[in-house]
């Protein structure tokens, strides 16, 4: 008896389990009405390309490149790190929030409980830590590897 429990769960239990992740997923994405706006959110990494907005709020490391529009990152502390090339103007506000505007370059920033906002032309980055993605506009971006998906795919949470 010990043996059959055994073999149940080895061989039912991932299933079941597999299903149970898998089904909410595919209904989310049956109901879903194609639309510009992407959510991502979770620990992993975040690759995208692409035109439009994009807004990356949590704690992770940020690199990319850009040409024309603007970055703002907030929630700025001493141990946050922000190089931006290649900017025409650079606002520093009075919560330590730095806006670079003209930026035709690429950009590093890394730090704990930040937000970046981007609007662009076009854009390509990677994240890797734990956040939230907000994409708006089209393009790509790949989520632990796995994509491309599109930016217009509307409706999709995923984890990264």
């Amino acid at each position: 008896m010990r043996r059959l429990s055994t073999m149940f769960r080895i061989a039912v239990l991932p299933a079941v389990l597999s299903l149970a992740v898998a089904a909410p997923a595919a209904v989310a994405a049956a109901d879903a009405a194609p639309t510009s706006d992407v959510v991502v959110a979770g620990s992993g990494t975040l690759a995208a390309k692409g035109t439009g907005y994009v807004r990356l709020a949590g704690s992770y490391v940020l690199n990319g490149s850009r040409d024309g529009g603007w970055l703002k990152v907030t929630g700025v502390t001493p141990w946050t790190v922000v190089r931006v090339s290649g900017w025409e103007s650079k606002t520093r506000f009075a919560d330590g929030s730095l806006l670079f505007r003209g930026v035709h370059g690429s950009f590093h920033i890394a730090g704990r409980s930040i937000a970046t906002a981007i609007s662009n032309p076009l854009v390509r980055f990677a994240a890797t830590g734990h956040d939230r993605a907000h994409l708006v506009g089209t393009g790509i971006y790949f989520v632990n590897g796995h994509g491309p998906f599109r930016w217009a795919d509307g409706g999709v949470n995923s984890a990264f």
